[in-house]
């Protein structure tokens, strides 16, 4: 990737040598762009596409090298603001086009430097893996980055040595499928084999099933892109195992994620299937520079100002980019966004609310089913030491999804089934067309993996619609799915690859209702700290530093940030930088329990640290399968937990461990399990710190009786102390008695017949418990 800069004579780009560590992604504009933000209003152009007029980074608009407008905000349904920085032409005389044919002439050189090496990466890697791989492709989408990569693998490899497999969506912008049938027609006449892949859902059918898609629910991708294409690939190669390689168009600068690709990987996407990524180290300047050099086809929607070509409504598109495929396919984008508006009207009280919710990308931030009329027909609860399921109508048959897990040894209630050379038992109790599971609630400690995949079976059993992405994922074509019929071959290895699915059903993790008692919010999850939860170097290194700490600290990046959010979470930083918490524990010292006490409130109340508050209880050990098993039934999503867990040895290596949190169990270094233990000697002073942040986070909640305390059932904002610390009915008794003789004007207490009031001076607040230490 090469940088760029803009040239004035031809108002285009200039490569040079020299290396670009980051890309702003540049871009040609041509007219039909100016006219949908309105620039026609204060510009003189010629109405003609024949070349771009200047080019845009982001919302920035350049003209020969001088910015001179900008766009702000818009949505759904409105337009950008449009700001004009500077006028591009003295006297508002007509705009000149990008000089494309002298631009091309001027970075001839370098872009066949580029390319050479391109084309010469590409032949390599079809001459290392030709022996390994049973069909190379190109995976085709229409947009430019996909284009490019097909002409560059053309010019690399023989035409009848790989093939373009194109993923129809059903939901492709009209102009891509104006774009993909010009490529097919030309691959056709140079003797490239050109393949269409698609669903046998349409898109109406699929959003009425699953919901709408969304930035975390993304079923859209794996049932209209990815199992079609696997299961075309396996029906012209003639093998179930088939190993391909996909040539596809990612380039690093499009997204920090993108930006960590290996240009050949396996099994990114499904099992034993090879992706290769010849741009990957392109940027879009010399991209554009590749496509006028070679006179490549260029998707019209570019021309139109879409800054993307993939899907027509899609949740992780930018609202400005809604507005302006909308105006261009506006019937096409209001059917679907129909579909959404029918799906969440019960949810809104008038049309106003619901036509702004729709208009600001709302429905893009979905995470489960709660808002959306989908019935869900599964149920999970626990009752007098059994866990139970129950489904309302089924979709598909349990006795065949229980084939992918282990074999059935009976055929009645209670089953026995043999997984994996041992044995376990489950009811299952079917009448009309209900279905209740039960099981022991010891199951899920004993062997929390089978329990996964006992729930999966259920779920498939409740939701399937026949989507295929199991029978994709079967890397042995033991699932098959045909005229509506499921059927598991008694071959099956139980390898589990079809469960690889998130909660193990598309549909139903898109539809699955949220569990109460964890606090959660739009901004944090359950993956906090990722794996870079702090160690206590960090802490020393901040306590010395204080407001010095951003310009002397040791730490890396990636430590830094997370470090960051975990000091702002135990309130030891805030806006004005080393806050008063922080300095009370500094006056306290690490070396106290008390300071790791108070921390340890503070973090009670976010995502993580709250969750292994209210999941693990005191005395109890958990294990590492049991406890990820325990994430994932909480909503994090399976491909977090292995860090979460991370997270949880880092932080327990810290005094923690001495204040309630829990201890760490490892094995050759290694976490296995976590103890939760009760802070032996809790200090009163952060006892009533913590009733402080109980109360206010209960919405001033000053008066309440040690028995509301000690019932950890109930779903509250606030955390009690007994629940954060351990602390049992007897030692919570001493620790209030003492506390309303030592600070009457904090807390008052009674214990009298029967009755166990608290009552917290309401004029005071936690922080100014934080003035007793």
């Amino acid at each position: 990737m090469y940088s760029y800069e803009w040239d004035v004579q031809t108002g285009g780009l200039l490569i040079n040598s020299s290396p670009l560590s980051f890309s702003k992604e540049p871009r040609p504009v041509y007219y039909k762009e100016l006219d949908i933000l309105g620039f026609n209003k204060y510009w003189n152009y010629e109405k003609n596409d024949i070349y771009p007029y200047m080019w845009a980074e982001a919302n920035n608009y350049w003209y020969r090298g001088r910015l001179v407008a900008k766009t702000k905000g818009g949505s759904l349904y409105s337009a950008p603001e449009l700001i004009i920085v500077d006028e591009p032409e003295p006297n508002n005389a007509p705009l000149r086009f990008v000089d494309i044919p002298k631009m091309v002439e001027k970075n001839k050189d370098i872009l066949e430097k580029i390319t050479q090496e391109t084309i010469k990466k590409v032949y390599n890697t079809y001459v290392d893996y030709q022996d390994k791989v049973d069909v190379f492709y190109v995976a085709f989408s229409g947009g430019k980055d996909s284009i490019v990569t097909l002409d560059i693998v053309q010019r690399a490899l023989p035409h009848n040595k790989f093939k373009v497999l194109f993923g129809d969506t059903g939901m492709e912008f009209p102009d891509t499928y104006d774009a993909v049938n010009k490529i097919e027609k030309k691959c056709q006449e140079q003797g490239i084999e050109f393949i269409r892949a698609k669903s046998k859902l349409s898109p109406c059918e699929s959003w009425k099933m699953f919901g709408p898609p969304a930035t975390v629910t993304r079923w859209c991708c794996s049932v209209h892109k990815t199992a079609p294409q696997v299961l075309t690939l396996r029906e012209l190669t003639g093998k179930t195992d088939f190993t391909g390689m996909a040539f596809i168009g990612v380039r690093a600068s499009e997204s920090l994620s993108r930006s960590e690709y290996d240009y050949v990987s396996l099994g990114e996407k499904h099992k034993g299937q090879y992706n290769c990524n010849p741009i990957l180290e392109w940027n879009s300047a010399e991209l554009y520079l590749y496509i006028y050099s070679n006179d490549i086809f260029l998707n019209e929607a570019y021309k139109k100002g879409n800054r993307r070509a993939g899907c027509l409504v899609c949740p992780r598109a930018a609202e400005k980019n809604d507005y302006i495929a909308r105006v261009w396919y506006t019937e096409e984008f209001d059917s679907l966004i129909n579909m959404i508006k029918e799906m969440y009207s019960k949810s809104f009280s008038s049309n106003k609310e619901l036509d702004d919710f729709i208009a600001n990308g709302g429905w893009k931030a979905r995470k489960n089913g709660r808002d959306i009329d989908v019935e869900m027909n599964y149920n999970e609860y626990s009752m007098n030491g059994y866990d139970y399921i129950k489904i309302n109508k089924p979709k598909s048959t349990w006795k065949e999804w229980i084939k992918t897990v282990g074999v059935l040894l009976n055929d009645k209630s209670p089953y026995k089934i043999m997984y994996r050379n041992y044995q376990y038992e489950f009811y299952v109790d079917e009448e009309d067309e209900n279905i209740e599971v039960k099981y022991s609630s010891s199951l899920p400690k004993e062997n929390p993996l089978f329990i996964k995949l006992l729930k999966n079976v259920f779920r498939r059993t409740a939701c399937c619609v026949q989507c295929r992405e199991c029978e994709a994922d079967c890397p042995y074509g033991c699932i098959t799915m045909k005229n509506g019929e499921l059927n598991i071959s008694d071959k099956c290895i139980h390898c589990s690859q079809c469960h690889k699915v998130e909660k193990g059903c598309l549909v139903y993790k898109s539809l699955e209702m949220p569990k109460g008692g964890l606090k959660m919010s739009t901004n944090k999850s359950l993956n906090c700290y990722s794996h870079h939860a702090p160690k206590i170097e960090w802490f020393n290194q901040y306590f010395s530093y204080k407001n010095e700490f951003d310009e002397k600290h040791s730490l890396g990046s990636q430590m830094y940030s997370f470090f960051k959010r975990f000091l702002r979470d135990a309130e030891l930083l805030n806006a004005n930088g080393f806050s008063k918490t922080a300095r009370v524990v500094d006056k306290i010292g690490l070396d106290d329990s008390a300071s790791w006490a108070i921390i340890l409130t503070n973090l009670a109340y976010t995502p993580q640290i709250n969750w292994a508050i209210k999941r693990l209880h005191v005395n109890e050990t958990y294990n590492k399968d049991y406890t990820l098993s325990l994430l994932i039934s909480d909503g994090a999503k399976e491909s977090w937990v292995k860090d979460i867990w991370s997270s949880f040895s880092r932080v327990l290596e810290l005094p923690f461990n001495e204040v309630g949190l829990g201890f760490p169990i490892k094995e050759k270094n290694k976490l296995v399990s976590i103890m939760r233990t009760p802070w032996q000697n809790p200090d009163p002073r952060v006892v009533l710190y913590s009733l402080y942040k109980f109360a206010e986070n209960c919405g001033g909640y000053y008066q309440f009786t040690l028995s509301r305390l000690l019932n950890h059932e109930i779903d509250s904002d606030g955390v009690s102390p007994t629940e954060i610390f351990g602390i049992d009915r007897k030692q919570m008794e001493r620790i209030l008695s003492g506390l309303s003789v030592n600070y009457p004007e904090f807390i008052t207490v009674s214990f009298t017949l029967d009755l166990d009031n608290i009552t917290l001076r309401d004029d005071k607040t936690s922080q100014d418990v934080l003035g007793l230490f």
